[in-house]
This record gives structure tokens, sequence and C-alpha cells, in this order.
């Protein structure tokens, strides 16, 4: 096991590319087939389980990912786990799930020889079954709220949750909303409430989404969180057509609920290109109304 979550075969010429991604790259460019400088490894004796993911020090790829692998382990059966395990989300889940055996820090280019390697299947996008499994656990979350890492959980009335939510990038780095004064006026006048995901516990979010009926969103990891909200649940994601990435889309068909892209301003037609990810996004406010009303 090489890096985060890397799997690669004893002679280490080799890798287990279905759970080892290099995202955006076909499999003959993938970094390992071409990085030399692997240290040797450290040797794990016994059995090791690894949930890790390329990205999974990101919510979005951790709870689509990472989460769906740490279900489908039995609950015993192996001696360490090695996860993302720095993020409060991350501890909340291993601590509601019972997991208190030794989990393995993940260091950047750490290289470790396990005796016995358990890899749950990693999906693009997790299955029925898996997404099931994580609407389940997080009710057990919700439920397990006061225990977790939050400082001073918070009622969700504290945030003014209601049916009709707003998720602001405001605070981010990237994919902000260009004109979100803008858009929020209408929204609100709508009887939407804006809410900021950083401020808010883990516990929280989950309760917040499955409590919604209408979501507004840019396209950010927080909107990972559509898994919890209910079926017939209305999506609507806003895009930079040059960077249109489906991800929330597919997964929101396949769970029931009603998903409706808006996308920048122009005429061109969508694409998904990985340098244009950081740009941010003007709204068409009125394409937005028209997907939150009709």
């Amino acid at each position: 096991m090489f890096g985060s979550g890397n799997v690669l075969s004893p002679d280490g010429r080799s890798i287990a590319r279905d759970v080892s991604p290099d995202f955006g790259k076909p499999f003959p460019e993938h970094w390992l087939l071409t990085y030399r400088k692997i240290r040797p490894p450290i040797a794990l004796g016994g059995t090791t389980a690894v949930i890790a993911t390329t990205l999974g020090a990101g919510y979005g790829h951790w709870l689509l990912e990472e989460l769906p692998r740490l279900l489908a382990l039995e609950e015993t059966g192996f001696d360490r786990l090695i996860a993302h395990a720095v993020r409060p989300y991350a501890l909340d889940a291993l601590h509601v799930r019972g997991v208190e055996r030794t989990v393995v820090p993940l260091v950047r280019y750490a290289h470790f020889a396990c005796e016995t390697l358990i890899v749950p299947p990693l999906r693009e996008t997790p299955t029925w079954l898996e997404l099931s499994r994580v609407r389940e656990f997080a009710a057990t979350v919700v439920h397990a709220g006061h225990a977790l890492s939050v400082a001073e959980p918070r009622a969700l009335g504290s945030v003014g949750a209601g049916e009709r939510v707003y998720v602001s990038r405001r605070l981010a780095r990237r994919r902000r909303v260009v004109n979100e004064e803008e858009l929020w006026a209408r929204l609100e006048a709508l009887r939407f409430v804006r809410v900021d995901l950083e401020d808010l516990g883990w516990a929280e979010q989950i309760a917040l989404f499955q409590r919604a009926r209408s979501v507004v969103s840019p396209h950010g990891a927080g909107l990972a969180n559509v898994v919890f909200c209910t079926p017939g649940t209305r999506i609507v994601e806003l895009f930079h057509r040059e960077y249109v990435n489906d991800c929330y889309g597919r997964i929101a068909r396949l769970l029931g609920m009603e998903y409706r892209p808006v996308l920048s301003p122009g005429t061109r037609a969508a694409e998904q290109k990985l340098e244009a990810n950081r740009l941010d996004i003007p709204a068409v406010v009125d394409d937005v109304v028209r997907a939150v009303s009709a």
C-alpha cells in the first residue's frame, strides 16, 4: 500500500487501478507508473484493511468513497485500518462505527508491505446499497451527535434550518457564486435559509439535509450531503459551464430526488475542464428561480 490508499502488487510493478485512481488521467498515465522514489516498505504483520482514497482528505470524496468502504467492512477481522482520520467527521465515523483499533496515520509517500490486506471495492458512483448503508449510518450519527467532536452542538433551530436551504460557498476559496447577494435576495424572498456548512458539525449537516425539501448549491464538497436528503427533494446545482461534474446528480437521481442543474451564462456546450475546476460561478438568477419554483 502506497500513499493515500494506492494498492501495489508485492513486487511493486503493477497497480490495482480500480482502487487506486489518478483522477483525470487514463491508466497508462497513472503517476505511480513513472514514480521512481518509492521508499522501502514498512512491514505490517497480521491483517490490515485499507479504506483510504486518493482525495479522501476532502469531505466529498471521504463521504462518498471512504465511508462506504468503512461500512462494508466487518467490525472484526482486521488488526488495523489505513484511513484518513484527522478531520472531525472522519473521527466521528470511526467512533460511531465502534472501530477502536489502531488507525495507521497517512503520511505522504508512506509505503507499507501488508501480510494480509483487505481492500473493499471503490466505485466512481456508490451503488444504491452502499448509499443506503450511509443513510442508515447517518441516523446513528445524528442520534449520537451529543457525544461527537462538535465542541458545542447546537439545535438546528440555531441556524434557522428549514425545508428550503441555500448552501453558500462564500467562505470557500473557489467556486464561489460571483453574484451571490443578487441571488440570495431572490432566494430569501422565497423563504430560503442561507447556511455556511463550515459552521456546522457533521451531525448538524446530516440533520440539515434530512429536513430539507429544496436545496440550492454551487458545485462543491458540501453537496455530497445530498445523500442524506429524502426522495423527492429538489436539488438545484449551480455550475460554471466550463466545469460541469455530474457526480452529485447521479447520486440524487439514484436516490429518487428531483435534480436540476443550472449553468453559468453562455451558449457553448457544457464541458468538464479540470483547469476550470477553480473558477467562480456567475449565476443566472432567473434560471435558478425557475428551477426552484417550476
